[in-house]
């Protein structure tokens, strides 16, 4: 039994090796494939590895002076940003995880090449309805908290702002 699963841990690890070495491009027609379940995926395939490997890759293009590498910067943003997609609606207990990487790429790669609406990646409302989506607190708390901090903050001793915060924490939570 142990061998088996390193035999298709090996065999996982060699595919997303030799995926990761065709272009953007080709990966994204295999992910458009297996999204459309025409292609099988490798028992243990690493998809978060995928996601961070792409992830990596469209942030160091996006680097590069001058921005020659534009549009592959954003192909691997777009391979990274369906796969943690796919991972966030098929791993509910870490989605919340997967979609803070999702929007701290986006928010990125927004911060280098600009807003685009409609864009997979580099759409601000994409970031804009998330954020409010997962808000927990109405806007009127948001300002009655924001003028808590402020204050706690203004007062200049680190003790006193540690037990005013912790004191404002206890009251929301009742």
């Amino acid at each position: 039994m142990t061998s088996s699963l390193t035999m298709a841990e090996t065999e996982a690890t060699n595919f997303l090796r030799v995926l990761l070495q065709q272009d953007p491009e080709h990966i994204q027609t295999w992910l458009r494939m297996v999204w459309a379940e025409q292609q099988q995926v490798p028992e243990k395939f690493n998809w978060l590895g995928l996601a961070e490997v792409s992830t990596f890759r469209a942030q160091e293009l996006a680097n590069e002076e001058p921005n020659e590498f534009y549009l592959e910067s954003l192909a691997w943003a777009e391979i990274a940003s369906s796969v943690y997609e796919f991972l966030a609606e098929n791993n509910p207990s870490f989605s919340e995880r997967y979609l803070d990487s999702l929007m701290g790429l986006r928010a990125y790669m927004i911060l280098k090449f600009g807003a685009i609406p409609e864009n997979p990646v580099l759409d601000i409302y994409l970031i804009i309805n998330w954020f409010f989506d997962n808000l927990h607190i109405s806007y009127q708390e948001a300002l009655i908290k924001a003028a808590d901090w402020r204050e706690a903050l203004a007062s200049k001793n680190p003790e006193e702002t540690q037990k005013s915060l912790i004191a404002n924490l206890k009251i929301s939570e009742n």
